[in-house]
Formats: structure tokens, sequence, C-alpha cells
């Protein structure tokens, strides 16, 4: 009885395996409707398209990571002219593997755009997390801020075992 159920379903597996990357045929007939066919229509040109197996697209970043980045998004300021100061900043965030956007300061229109944005120019480097700006780079200013915010000091990617 267990054989039959094991075949049964083998045979079910191989039977929706093939439907996952069939190829789906889509045209428009003569009065102006939109068919669709897994055969291709002989009369008309059709445009083939590609079924492909249904996934949901996980975020990558860990749930405390994406929560914090929700409540608290991070941006660096940064400017070509301060270049050493501006890497070693970077490199923090690289290493606590956070996401953050980068705003690179470099002509007056940038200074404006930031200043409508929160209100008065940085320093840079500077860091915004959530409502919170802190001028110039201290690490531990910055690390400060980051904690407070509830991102994590440094996540772990899990690894498959």
């Amino acid at each position: 009885m267990k054989k039959a159920w094991l075949a049964i379903l083998i045979v079910a597996g191989l039977v929706l395996s093939s439907f996952a990357n069939a190829e789906i045929y889509r045209w428009v007939d003569k009065n102006g409707k939109v068919q669709y066919s897994d055969v291709p229509p002989t009369d008309t040109n059709a445009q083939t398209r590609k079924l492909s197996t249904n996934t949901i697209e996980m975020d990558k970043l860990p749930y405390d990571v994406r929560k914090a980045a929700e409540a608290a998004p991070i941006t660096f300021y940064s400017s070509p002219d301060y270049k050493d100061v501006c890497d070693t900043a970077r490199a923090l965030l690289k290493a606590r593997k956070l996401p953050f956007t980068e705003k690179v300061v470099k002509t007056t229109d940038d200074v404006k755009d930031i200043v409508k944005q929160i209100g008065k120019a940085p320093m840079v480097p500077s860091l915004s997390v959530g409502s919170k700006l802190v001028q110039g780079f201290n690490e531990d200013s910055w690390n400060s801020a980051l904690d407070a915010a509830g991102y994590p000091k440094q996540f772990k990617p899990k690894t498959a075992e």
C-alpha cells in the first residue's frame, strides 16, 4: 500500500513539474479577444510566454534589521572631498551589514536638497538614523545611534544546516 502511494506521488510530481516550465502562447483572435493556450495558433503570430515556478522572494535581511530599517532608515552623507574619513564611516556600516542610502554631497544644489529634507546642511560625513542626525564621524556616536534605533550590533546570516 505504501509503495502504491509513493508511486502515485512520484508520478504526480513529474506531471506537475512538467507544467512548471511550460510555454504558454498569447494572441488576439479575429474578434479582438486575447487568447492563451499551450498549443500555438496556426493562423496568427503568437507571443511565447514562459511560466516559471511560483516563488515568493524573501528579503535576505534578518527580521530585526528589516524592522529597524522600516522604523529608522539610515542615510549616510558623504563627499569625495573627505574620501578617507567617508571610507572609514562607510566601512563601519558595511561591517555591521546594515542597509543604508548614501547621498554624495558634491554641489551647492546637493546641499540645498539636503537642507530641504533635514532642515540643515550636514557636516560630512554625517549619519541620519530615522529622525536623528549625527554630525561628523565618531564611531562611538554612530554605533550608539544605530543601537538606539534597534539595529543589531552585527548579525550573522542564516547558514544551511
